[in-house]
């Protein structure tokens, strides 16, 4: 009887043990489930922190371009005032050139007042200076005019300014430049 005791011990025993370990292996599992978990959770937020990263960097980038064409405006602003003794014509041909390089940095069609708010001069001065900066470099810098009047600067690059140089469009400029002289 001490046997048989002694043998349901053992086995009963046995069963703990195998229902301990068993136990112990479900939590380290779950354990390993969370962790996993976890490491996902935390990956999907890094790739959404790099997403918000990257767009604050391009905001920034927008941000630096548009300060460093505000800093060439006010320092062309600056330079023809003390120039403008030696000679209208000079800072108009400054202006211009400034005009040009700020268009070639950032190309696309500016208003008349957009360009008067860029380069902080009168309208007409500014009016004078789109001449300018079309008479400087016909190649690239176009100018049109749209509904009532309304005077459009545009830079082209080389390709698109070859492009235009083979259409015939030149009367398009004559008549533009004629309304111009007209104007001021």
């Amino acid at each position: 009887m001490f046997e048989e005791l002694l043998e349901l011990y053992k086995t009963k025993a046995e069963e703990i043990e195998r229902s301990k370990k068993e136990t112990q292996a479900m939590i380290l599992l779950v354990s390993a489930m969370e962790k996993i978990s976890q490491e996902a959770n935390s990956r999907q937020s890094d790739v959404e922190l790099i997403g918000r990263l990257i767009d604050q960097v391009d905001r920034l980038s927008k941000e630096v371009s548009d300060l460093k064409s505000q800093i060439r405006a006010r320092q062309v602003r600056s330079a023809p005032v003390q120039e403008a003794s030696s000679g209208d014509g000079k800072a108009l041909d400054n202006h211009a050139r400034s005009l040009i390089d700020i268009m070639e940095e950032r190309p696309g069609r500016y208003t008349t007042s957009e360009l008067v708010d860029m380069l902080g001069l009168n309208k007409t001065t500014v009016i004078s200076v789109m001449k300018r900066a079309h008479e400087i470099d016909p190649i690239h810098v176009k100018m049109t005019q749209g509904k009532r009047r309304k005077l459009y600067l545009s830079y082209a690059a080389e390709d698109e300014a070859q492009k235009t140089e083979a259409s015939p469009g030149s009367s398009e400029s004559d008549r533009v430049k004629l309304e111009l002289m007209a104007m001021t």
